[in-house]
């Protein structure tokens, strides 16, 4: 019988093919010839950005704190990620595009501290995204390395309604992926997506399967976005003594409710063989005035089959951030923090565990973005 990695290959590659099918579900007449048009100056430009981004938290333990992305360090000033960013979009007159992103500081480190090889872990971690993109029709391709798609955060703090991230982002969902992807524009509303990549988080390969995610973007409404992902393949090395296929099913809501109230929410479900895990979160932010916004965030995992999110139990989390935008890209946040977990599962600086952990985090953001 053959490997679940050939089939979910034969089924990726069968649902690219079908993003590339003229004409859709209906066949539509040959449009009548017409000139070529010529490339316009800003199908030619290339977006650049950068950002530096650097914190204080004080973890009233006294201790670094646990079941964090990146604020990972107490009562310590932290460059958490120094980061240069290159783009070219494709478009109908110029199809070719690319992106690479590049990073340095603990983000790099912590990101790829899954990487199964030792080297890669090295080689690639400073490179946060690297690839090629092709526009055919209205299905663009993507090659390379990429951030994943999956979840409600993505690494940039600055793009986010928190400075931290949710423990959902850091222990339920890969980072990144490599391998190639395809994204399909069906109108305004609706995006499809497919993609065939080596596994999660990792660019070096661990084993002979290959992981398949498929993915729908609907945005109904100007006010309304619903994002769904599914992802399944085999992740443990090749030479593991049990090589259980893994699930994730990751959801997202976006309502902006007024143009200074918006609200979301974000569930994850994944399943490795007996081992199981989930979780939800739900967010709210005010944008109060232009240059000063707060944003709450509430989220509840259940880790307790099997401890794959390292959790091994419930926990939950509460977090409340101000953001000010000082001038220009600078941006300050003022961040509590609240964890729980049902057990002593935190470590005191003399040694002891407790259930409970509180943090304070003072971050600054600094961030630019312009074309050439």
């Amino acid at each position: 019988m053959p490997s679940i990695g050939r089939r979910s290959a034969c089924v990726a590659l069968a649902a690219l093919a079908l993003l590339l099918r003229p004409g859709g579900a209906q066949a539509q007449p040959a449009p009548s010839p017409s000139p070529t048009p010529s490339p316009s100056p800003e199908s030619s430009k290339v977006d650049v950005g950068a950002y530096v981004d650097t914190y204080y938290l004080y973890d009233t333990n006294k201790t670094d704190p646990a079941l964090r992305s990146y604020d990972v360090r107490h009562n310590a000033f932290t460059l958490s990620a120094a980061d240069v960013s290159v783009a070219k979009t494709p478009t109908a007159t110029s199809r070719v595009g690319f992106a690479a992103d590049v990073f340095f500081g603990d983000a790099a480190d912590l990101t790829s501290a899954a990487e199964p090889a030792s080297g890669g872990k090295e080689i690639y971690k400073n490179v946060k995204q690297a690839y090629l993109s092709l526009l055919t029709g209205k299905v663009q391709w993507d090659a390379g390395k990429f951030v994943s798609p999956i979840g409600a955060e993505v690494i940039e703090s600055q793009n986010n309604w928190n400075y931290s991230r949710s423990i959902l982002f850091g222990y339920a969902i890969p980072f990144y992926h490599a391998g190639v992807r395809a994204t399909y524009t069906v109108n305004p509303k609706a995006t499809l997506s497919a993609m065939l990549v080596n596994g999660w988080t990792n660019v070096t390969e661990n084993n002979d399967d290959k992981t398949v995610a498929v993915g729908l973007t609907l945005k109904p409404t100007a006010s309304w976005t619903w994002v769904a992902n599914y992802m399944v393949g085999k992740e443990a090395p090749q030479d593991a003594p049990v090589r259980d296929v893994r699930n994730l099913f990751d959801t997202t809501l976006t309502w902006t409710a007024t143009p200074k109230l918006s609200l979301m929410a974000n569930g994850d479900y994944g399943s490795e063989g007996p081992t199981k895990w989930w979780g939800i979160a739900a967010y709210v932010k005010y944008q109060a005035v232009p240059a000063w916004a707060v944003a709450a965030r509430y989220e509840y995992v259940d880790d307790s089959q099997g401890g794959f999110m390292s959790i091994d139990g419930r926990a939950q989390s509460f977090t409340l951030t101000s953001d000010h935008l000082i001038a220009g890209g600078l941006r300050a946040r003022l961040e509590y923090k609240l964890d729980h977990v049902d057990r002593d599962f935190f470590h005191k600086s003399d040694g002891s565990l407790v259930a409970n952990q509180p943090t304070f985090t003072v971050g600054l953001v600094y961030a630019f973005a312009g074309k050439i």
